[in-house]
């Protein structure tokens, strides 16, 4: 049997239904998982160490006695290794959160990339090699048409790196195949500071990427402005 995730975007179709519930849980698991965090404690505090203890919270709230129904079919892994046709062993890339919808047959999973954002952190990095461009390039594998990225806000507020990050995008819209501009993506249970941008990866293929922005500070003062 083939593997659904050997090429930069699967021909293998997954199930719509599958892939929307992937995406709907997944961003309310980040929500949930972030909710468990002291933001204060983690104000100067390293990418890996953050994307830790944010996976090791939503673990929690999958594993909880009074989780929701539909959390008993993810899982939720950190630092994996992605699988390519070129790159073997630990020369593969890794990612830095994998949720997986456990069902029979090909397993839809919803990559993120994360970012800090905050003092020599800018939003060039999160758009960059090493960033988005990691999904664009096909540097990552995917199992359909959506990925992620996080955005670890570490200084001012989301609101502010909202619109950095919009207008970062739009100019580079050439670089990364962007064909939907920034917008709010609000969902029940998602984080406040969620959106989506749209985009043609380097194959032509259609790329939705959906930002959640999570505030590691001390306290904010602004909601979502970026519509």
């Amino acid at each position: 049997m083939s593997d659904p995730l050997s090429s930069p975007a699967s021909d293998t179709p997954l199930a719509p239904a599958y892939t929307a519930a992937l995406r709907t849980h997944a961003l309310t698991l980040l929500a949930l998982g972030h909710a468990r965090m002291t933001p204060a404690n983690f104000t100067t505090s390293e990418e890996d160490a953050i994307t830790g203890e944010l996976t090791r919270e939503m673990n929690a709230v999958i594993e909880d006695e009074s989780a929701p129904e539909w959390a008993e079919h993810y899982s939720v892994c950190e630092q994996v290794r992605a699988n390519t046709p070129d790159k073997f062993g630990k020369a593969r890339p890794i990612v830095d959160i994998e949720f997986e919808r456990h069902q029979r047959g090909s397993r839809p999973r919803l990559r993120f990339e994360a970012k800090r954002l905050g003092p020599a952190h800018p939003a060039s990095g999160y758009f960059g090699e090493g960033g988005l461009e990691s999904f664009t390039t096909g540097y990552y594998d995917r199992s359909h048409e959506d990925v992620g990225m996080l955005g670890y806000v570490q200084s001012d507020d989301r609101s502010e790196w909202a619109e950095k990050l919009s207008t970062e995008s739009v100019s580079r819209t050439k670089s990364l195949g962007l064909v939907e501009e920034w917008s709010a993506f609000p969902g029940e249970g998602f984080a406040p500071f969620t959106y989506r941008t749209g985009h043609h990866d380097e194959s032509g293929r259609t790329l939705n990427v959906f930002h959640v922005l999570l505030g590691f500070l001390g306290a904010e003062l602004s909601s979502p402005a970026v519509e």
